[in-house]
């Protein structure tokens, strides 16, 4: 009991802790981006370094105040071509990732309710432009803007094929709309990143209550190259969450050892 509630305690003042901090940073990120037009051919430099640092605050912040390691994952390539598919287990996920990026920083195609109502990070998927979907409601037009944009990034782009997140850690039926309209628009060299523990905290009480319990794990499966040419995207992607499965049992399998 004592020690749950000291762990229930520490999760409440990390939750404190971000949210200030992405309070303070806000403002700090709405000068910045003001500014960046005068920084020339360093802008886009400047808004990979500061979307990288906010990751790396989140995840050392859980650090510091709960005591919890995040183990790196093998690299996965910053440029442009790369197509990542994440499972989905929790909140932390896109900093957890893109921590992990040593350039650059991936273009997560991202639930539309974030843009609006969270310090930073609202702000944040709109100065970026990240692809912004209703997965309730997709339509041929939104389908076919995440194509347009995923053709054009200089970036990675990033997606939890899974939709949502999951409640026990294994991994979802995926859905296919928006993987294959991403598919659909280039040839691709596709990475599998695959994470566990972070499931405990799907949620923002799991978060209080379990995040200085978690030990997350993850590795990397790749890369598949695709091309729309010649590939058809559904039996494609039938693949890589067989190999999304595989790779998170080996995960368990190591852990229990």
């Amino acid at each position: 009991m004592i020690k749950r509630s000291f762990n229930y305690l520490r999760g409440g003042a990390c939750l404190l802790a971000i949210g200030l901090l992405l309070i303070i940073g806000d403002p700090i990120q709405r000068a910045l981006f003001a500014l960046l037009p005068l920084s020339g051919r360093h802008s886009l430099h400047l808004q990979a370094s500061w979307f990288r640092l906010w990751a790396n605050i989140m995840l050392q912040t859980i650090r510091i105040i709960c005591g919890v390691r995040f183990r790196p994952l093998p690299p996965v390539p910053g440029d442009s071509g790369t197509l990542i598919l994440m499972n989905h287990q929790s909140i932390l996920d896109i900093p957890y990732l893109a921590a992990c990026l040593s350039e650059n920083y991936p273009l997560f195609v991202t639930r539309r309710r974030y843009a609006k109502g969270i310090p930073l990070v609202s702000n944040m998927l709109r100065l970026y432009k990240f692809p912004l979907v209703d997965p309730a409601r997709f339509s041929v037009s939104q389908l076919n803007a995440l194509a347009e944009t995923a053709a054009n990034a200089r970036y990675p782009v990033a997606i939890f094929p899974e939709g949502s997140r999951t409640r026990n850690g294994d991994i979802r039926r995926f859905r296919t709309a928006g993987v294959n309209a991403i598919l659909s628009s280039r040839p691709w060299s596709v990475h599998l990143v695959i994470v566990d523990g972070l499931w405990e905290c799907a949620t923002l009480a799991d978060f209080v209550n379990k995040i200085s319990q978690i030990r997350p794990k993850s590795v990397v499966i790749g890369p598949f190259s695709f091309d729309p040419e010649t590939d058809d995207p559904e039996p494609f992607m039938a693949i890589m969450r067989e190999n999304m499965v595989s790779g998170l049992a080996q995960l368990r399998k190591n852990s229990d050892a």
